[in-house]
């Protein structure tokens, strides 16, 4: 997990870096680029689930792990020629989008099995790890100006050729479906749509990933571009308020999150402070105003990734797990490519703020139609059956 965060952190500034500040493309190019990393996840996150639980997870890591090495090297490479082009951004961003819709759902699909605490104490401590490991990874690409992106490329690389080696060392751990995998896919999808706990939040995470992180991964680097005088330091400084808010929220919901009457109820809550923050962003107040929201919207998605992927690893039977992450992932990471263009679009046609304001409205209308169609705002978080190590 700390060298795939690490290098993730990186990337999450190296790549708006390359597109907005090297090549200055425009917002709706910028969408693309972005939609080109994020969009292989509507293809094969699902997939990469089945095989997860098909097959021997470690395994399915380790291939991950060596082949991330590959992208980051020959976007290097490029780098170094002098040939950075935005096709070739588009192939950087495919690759890399491909290779993680297969890590993921095989990594997440592990917890439950490696763990012996309660199930939500150890979702809420990993995540925390994880936003620690890509907020170090942002730290040290706020250096992209002085030491250039092939440098932090080559570094990517090499934290890639250590998770290999970590992942060489844990035990084979074939999944629980690996014998009686259903109908693969689409079994997935069927004990998503039957659960009353799963459902709702891949619902919201799917609205996450269109509105909130589609506006963060293009509208606010280019704001940052033409609005705050641009510069890595700057975009960085961005990432890590929200995600420094990110890590406190989920340190606290592993503090706290036992005594949450609802689970549901809180992610309900933290998206609709991230739609009053985003409204705020709209008027491009001063830099360190910015800061200071991008700060609690940070908090806001803590407690929906830690809240949200509790409910589903504890829900989850476990033959399904890797599926149903894939899923929940899917929710996320699905949505990101097309919100991502369509704020691009949105932006590059009105303004920025409008943009903000569009994503913001229809959180609220996403967020206000599970609430009256769900039990989500009441319902207690319950274990699938057999899931012993819930610790509800």
């Amino acid at each position: 997990m700390g060298t795939w965060f690490v290098a993730f952190g990186v990337g999450t500034v190296v790549f708006p870096w390359l597109t907005t500040e090297i090549l200055r493309e425009p917002a709706w190019k910028v969408g693309v680029a972005q939609m080109a990393m994020m969009g292989p996840s509507i293809l094969f996150m699902l997939w990469g689930g089945a095989v997860a639980d098909r097959r021997d997870s470690t395994r399915v890591l380790l291939a991950c792990h060596v082949l991330m090495m590959l992208p980051p090297l020959a976007m290097a490479a490029i780098l170094l020629a002098g040939a950075l082009s935005y096709p070739a951004m588009i192939a950087y961003g495919l690759a890399l989008g491909t290779i993680s819709a297969f890590a993921i759902p095989a990594r997440d699909g592990m917890l439950a099995r490696v763990t012996s605490m309660p199930l939500p104490r150890a979702v809420g401590l990993v995540t925390a790890a994880q936003f620690l490991f890509q907020l170090l990874g942002i730290a040290a690409a706020s250096l992209a100006d002085r030491v250039g992106g092939a440098s932090l490329l080559i570094g990517q690389t090499g934290l890639m050729a250590l998770g290999a080696f970590a992942a060489m060392r844990l035990p084979a751990m074939r999944g629980a479906g690996a014998a009686n995998a259903g109908g693969g896919i689409r079994d997935g999808l069927s004990v998503a749509a039957k659960s009353d706990q799963i459902w709702p939040v891949v619902v919201l995470l799917l609205a996450v990933g269109l509105f909130y992180v589609g506006t963060f991964i293009v509208v606010l680097p280019v704001a940052v571009r033409d609005a705050y005088g641009g510069g890595s330091d700057r975009l960085a400084a961005v990432n890590l308020c929200f995600w420094a808010g990110t890590i406190l929220a989920s340190l606290a919901m592993v503090r706290f999150g036992a005594a949450l009457k609802s689970r549901g109820r809180a992610i309900v809550i933290a998206l609709s402070l991230g739609a009053v923050v985003l409204v705020a962003l709209g008027f491009l107040p001063p830099f360190p105003v910015l800061l200071a929201l991008c700060f609690v919207w940070g908090t806001g998605a803590g407690v929906t990734m830690t809240q949200g992927r509790t409910i589903v690893q504890v829900a989850a039977p476990d033959s399904h797990r890797s599926r149903l992450m894939a899923l929940f992932q899917l929710g996320f990471m699905g949505g990101a490519p097309i919100g991502a263009v369509a704020m691009g679009a949105l932006a590059n046609a009105f303004s920025l703020s409008v943009a903000m304001w569009c994503a913001a409205g229809a959180m609220v209308l996403t967020v206000a139609a599970v609430v009256a169609t769900s039990s989500i705002w009441s319902r207690r978080l319950e274990p699938a059956d057999g899931n012993e190590t819930a610790g509800v």
